[in-house]
């Protein structure tokens, strides 16, 4: 035989939960006396801050948020329930109030509470942790040494100061205080969180706000260690690089690899650096300055190289040796003439006071015209190696020329090293008397929220409606989509929810949930999402039907972008409102106010973020689909124009200063060595930044913004810079390779493009040497006259020379045979010492040679980065006027 348990009686806390809820009506606030206004008591305590975006000007945090009120209608004897003074109820069975922060711009990832705490005398405790994602006014210049005030303003969207006041659940002093449970080893400090209570006037109403005010400052270790310490050791690197010798060969592409380096640096660290519209950070301007002290440094000592290296070339082109083997070196002249234009010429130039003369050469100079009696061999041999030391001390002298150059540079080099030092140094019975109850079931009473609420069907029920923009969450280029944050009115009347207020207490408006009443479907064409709004369940309805459904919404909404003008560009999306299903005869649209003074409104709009609003133009439009049924639509055109401080500080700058540096590069000599490494190492910097900045390009699928012509352009123009320089150096490198320069290259290269181009010549020393030489004829007829005999002298001797001596060259340097036998061991020497003559006399034919090619490489280069230089003025004045044009438009 089973056994049945006798059936157990209902528990004391489920009868209360049924009484409490027994004829409630959660959309009509608790109150006996609707004159009565509801009190709520909030607190704050700060947990995280989650993120900091000084582009958008956010503020995500986590927050610990309570409320505090009183419900009228949810009271009861404890002792009548089994001793229970609290109750846990469901957050959808009761009334709750709409409070929230005015500052919301998107929704965190908060977890639902449903249950709110209810105390035996009717108090009701909501506690719950949020995630939410704040407007502020974000000020980054002082980054990473900033300290940041957002604020949190806790106001009721709906009723007024009459319906719904706010109050400090506790003292202002133990909230701003309280850091108990900040998670405080993040990157942010919590300071303190005052706050204040105060009431706004708006729309002949009082609203009560409560403003708390975070304020944190940022812990700057992290950047400290990650940008400003690998910066400073960059630009130490830098100083300690004017150390390098001037003439070592490796100061230039040190530099180089520093400035490209700390590029990159730049480039990579955009990502640390707050992305802020408004006002550059400091640290961003340091980075700035930084490189453009980079970029002197390496100007200067380009400009360094290339006087130095100037100097070389004009001394090494002063080889006298090279002029006179030119002009008598060949056959048919005697060394006599030829060691005669030698002592013309040193006496020359040391009367200029660039060389000086050793007394011991001028007295073997002077003793050729003694010798008379000497066998010919020793005589041949004397003229010989003088004339070999006459070369050697040239080129000595040279080297001395060289060092009073290379000490000058040094000079000017440690003046301008000091000069940069100085530069360097952000029951049913419980509602009796509740008035508000008895008005709220006398309009439910038979109400029909499907119903357009009209009394007479052919009445249109017109909408009007009213937009402010808050703030510009996101433009996505390359989905073409827009994210506002925007507060969204429309009023209506409803016909069916009127009522005398001498009825009712003279209740002349009340708060009904939203989901009771009839709502228009008016609903934005270009909607492609749904974005995260605060819920507010209630609407105003007075006595007369008029019905106010206020609410701050996010819209994501399809939007043609125009990105061509990249960062000087002015968007302008559409906000197309309309009935989805009704036609003009059911509900047409109308606007809440004038369109003046909706143009205008910027009152709420946060004007610190990357985009500024410009206005907000109106239009109404009647249109239809079949010629049948008649549609009405109000657009609102938001216009708004991008800050481009960022983009140009980020983007554009550094990409001048490289394409800068590639100018100053054609200082550098084409036979130094050093240009094509400088040209191809800024190549590849550039070609790497290219490829970092490509994230921050907006990308679009139809067209290229400007900005990315620009760039590549940029970078056309390098591969043409290296191209020039690569065919320049061909041509001035391994000259002893090339046959001599043709003569319609001398014509048209060296002597008409000069005079066309104003092209200063370099090499002009030549040309004097030879009109000394010429000036030495008349010095010889007059004072040398022992010459001639000297002359005819030695051709005596030629003809006593041996058959082997002419072979081996001595007729074919000019010199004249010998007059006497002389001992083997002598015709040895003098066909070694005629070796080294005719060796030097091929070598300085061989300088004249790659002299002219170095001087067609010069006058090209010249003309190249003439060209190079105008198409890069032209390129960069047409981009700087048509961007100027677009700011200012």
């Amino acid at each position: 035989m089973l056994l049945f348990s006798e059936k157990p009686r209902r528990s004391a806390l489920n009868q209360l939960t049924r009484t409490l809820l027994r004829k409630y009506d959660c959309g009509v606030r608790p109150v006996y006396n609707w004159t009565s206004a509801t009190t709520v008591s909030v607190d704050l305590i700060l947990q995280s801050v989650l993120d900091v975006d000084g582009k958008t000007q956010s503020i995500t945090i986590s927050i610990w948020y309570r409320q505090i009120w009183t419900d009228e209608f949810l009271v009861w004897d404890p002792e009548e329930f089994d001793g229970i003074n609290e109750i846990s109820l469901s957050s959808d069975a009761i009334w709750i109030p709409d409070v929230i922060v005015s500052e919301f711009v998107d929704g965190g990832k908060s977890p639902p509470i449903p249950y709110v705490y209810v105390n035996s005398s009717g108090s009701v405790k909501n506690y719950r942790p949020m995630q939410v994602v704040l407007a502020c006014s974000l000020e980054m210049y002082a980054f990473p040494f900033d300290k940041q005030n957002c604020s949190l303003t806790f106001r009721s969207w709906l009723h007024s100061v009459k319906e719904i006041d706010l109050a400090l659940w506790r003292s202002a002093e133990a909230i701003a205080n309280d850091k108990r449970e900040f998670m405080n080893d993040g990157e942010w400090e919590l300071l303190s969180i005052p706050s204040r209570y105060w009431q706004i006037h708006q729309d002949n109403t009082d609203y009560a706000h409560i403003q708390f005010n975070v304020l944190i400052r940022r812990r700057p270790l992290l950047y400290v260690v990650g940008l400003l310490i690998p910066s400073i050791f960059l630009m130490l690197v830098d100083v300690i690089s004017f150390y390098l010798p001037l003439n070592s060969g490796v100061r230039i592409a040190f530099k180089i690899s520093i400035l490209l380096g700390y590029t990159v640096f730049r480039v990579n660290m955009t990502d640390e650096l707050p992305a802020t519209a408004v006002r550059t950070p400091l640290i961003g301007v340091f980075f700035v300055v930084c490189m453009a002290l980079l970029m002197l440094s390496l100007i200067k000592s380009i400009l360094v190289v290339k006087l130095l290296h100037h100097s070389e070339k004009e001394v090494r082109q002063m080889s006298v040796s090279a002029c006179l083997l030119d002009k008598y070196g060949s056959a048919g002249h005697g060394f006599n003439e030829s060691a005669l234009t030698s002592i013309k010429t040193l006496n020359h130039i040391n009367l200029s006071g660039d060389y000086e003369l050793e007394p011991s050469l001028e007295g073997d100079l002077l003793s050729l015209n003694e010798i008379q009696d000497a066998p010919s061999g020793l005589e041949w041999l004397l003229q010989e190696l003088v004339s070999l030391r006459l070369a050697l001390s040239q080129e000595d002298n040279e080297s001395s020329a060289q060092a009073d150059w290379l000490a000058l540079c040094s000079k000017l080099d440690c003046f301008l090293f000091r000069l940069y030092l100085l530069k360097l140094g952000t029951s049913t019975g419980r509602f009796a008397n509740a008035t508000l109850v008895r008005l709220s079931e006398f309009l439910s009473a038979g109400y029909k929220k499907g119903v357009r609420p009209v009394k007479d069907w052919r009445t249109s029920t017109i909408v009007a409606i009213d937009l402010m923009v808050y703030s510009i969450l996101n433009v996505d280029e390359k989905n073409q989509v827009l994210t506002t944050y925007v507060w969204y009115r429309q009023s209506w009347t409803d016909e069916f929810l009127v009522w005398n207020p001498e009825d009712f207490d003279e209740v002349k408006q009340v708060s009904i949930p939203t989901a009771n009443v009839w709502v228009p479907d008016i609903l934005i064409n270009e909607f492609v999402d749904v974005g995260k709004s605060p819920d507010i369940p209630y609407v105003y309805v007075t006595h007369d039907g008029l019905v106010r459904n206020y609410k701050p919404i996010q819209v994501v909404t399809a939007c043609t972008l125009n990105i061509y003008n990249f960062p000087f560009d002015v968007q302008k999306c559409s906000l197309t409102f309309q009935s989805w299903l009704h036609t003009i005869d059911d509900i047409n649209i109308t606007l809440m106010r004038r369109p003046e003074e909706l143009r205008e409104d910027k009152s709420v709009f946060m004007n610190q973020g990357e985009w500024e609003l410009l206005h907000i133009l109106s239009n109404y439009k009647i249109f239809s689909v079949d010629n049948d049924d008649y549609y009405a639509e109000m657009k609102f055109h938001v216009v708004i124009r991008r800050r481009p401080l960022f983009y140009t500080v980020n983007l554009l700058l550094p990409s001048i200063f490289l394409m800068v540096m590639d100018i100053v590069g054609f200082y550098l000599p084409p036979d130094s060595g050093e240009r094509v490494s400088f040209k191809i190492t800024l190549l590849l910097g550039y070609s790497v930044f290219l490829i970092i900045v490509s994230d921050t390009l907006p990308a679009t699928a139809i067209g290229t913004p400007l900005i990315g012509v620009y760039f590549v352009v940029c970078m056309a123009l390098l591969v043409i810079s290296l191209t020039e320089t690569v065919l320049i150096v061909r041509l001035v490198h391994k000259q002893d390779l090339q046959p001599p320069v043709p003569h319609w290259v001398k014509y048209l290269v060296l002597e008409r493009a000069p005079v066309l181009f104003c092209i200063h010549k370099k090499h002009r020393l030549c040309s004097r040497l030879s009109s000394q030489a010429s000036d030495l004829e008349h010095y010889k007829d007059n004072n040398y006259g022992t010459a001639r005999c000297t002359l005819h002298h030695t051709c005596e001797i030629g003809r006593r020379l041996s058959q082997h001596d002419r072979e081996g060259g001595l007729l074919g340097l000019g010199l004249p045979p010998s007059r006497d036998p002389t001992p083997p061991v002598m015709d040895n020497i003098l066909h070694e010492v005629t070796a080294i003559r005719h060796f030097l006399e091929k070598r300085d034919r061989c300088r004249e040679v790659a002299k002219e090619w170095l001087q067609v490489g010069y006058v090209l280069d010249v003309l190249l980065f003439r060209v190079y230089l105008v198409a890069m003025v032209a390129y960069s004045i047409t981009l700087g006027t048509l961007w100027s044009v677009w700011q200012v438009a």
